[in-house]
């Protein structure tokens, strides 16, 4: 359904070597570049034309090595220091603001006007063709577009700091836990917390210049 045309469909953080675990013996672990790789979970990713993936950076904060394998991808990519420029979302690993079509001057959902702070972030913009692999350090923000159909694959290796493994394991078990559990049990006033430090972290930046 994917390769049959535009469609905006995706899989993601697929691992097909628990469906065809022979596929391992297809490639090797680049451990001459660094080691720690969570080696249960290469991770397939597939989409369809059209489709996106939203702003955000991984919740526990690995290395990634991304390796396209069919069709082209547009990239966009932020430091993590420059999470209050992309207003990030408290207790969360996602940007308030839409990046869609962020390179399509009369498609772009990216409102300057309502999030101002972004047009001072600095980060990098790039199209992965076929055989090219991405480095994504720690905590760096990705928004990726699908130019056409296609799949690539992730691996992820865990930072050698116990501060890097440590700041990886608050964000999957406690970040993470005290956000699910305010959101259901005070969904209102979570939500407006997380406006209004959202509102003053951009200010303090746009005071910074």
């Amino acid at each position: 359904m994917i390769s049959s045309g535009p469609a905006a469909w995706r899989i993601f953080l697929f691992n097909i070597f628990d469906h065809a675990p022979q596929l391992v013996n297809d490639f090797s672990w680049p451990e001459t570049l660094f080691t720690g790789f969570v080696k249960k979970y290469p991770m397939l990713f597939v989409g369809g034309q059209g489709s996106i993936t939203h702003m955000h950076f991984d919740i526990d904060m690995s290395h990634i090595l991304h390796t396209q394998f069919h069709g082209k991808k547009r990239v966009l990519l932020f430091p993590q220091q420059e999470q209050h420029k992309l207003y990030r979302k408290p207790f969360e690993v996602l940007s308030m603001a839409d990046f869609s079509y962020y390179h399509d001057a009369q498609k772009s959902k990216v409102d300057l006007q309502k999030f101002p702070a972004l047009a001072l972030a600095n980060g990098y913009d790039l199209i992965m063709e076929p055989g090219d692999t991405l480095f994504m350090p720690a905590g760096f923000w990705h928004h990726m577009e699908y130019l056409e159909s296609g799949f690539a694959m992730s691996l992820r290796a865990m930072q050698p700091t116990l501060a890097g493994k440590l700041h990886g394991l608050w964000n999957l078990f406690g970040m993470r836990t005290i956000d699910t559990v305010l959101k259901k049990t005070l969904p209102k006033p979570w939500y407006s917390y997380k406006l209004n430090a959202i509102a003053k972290s951009a200010q303090r930046v746009l005071q910074a210049g």
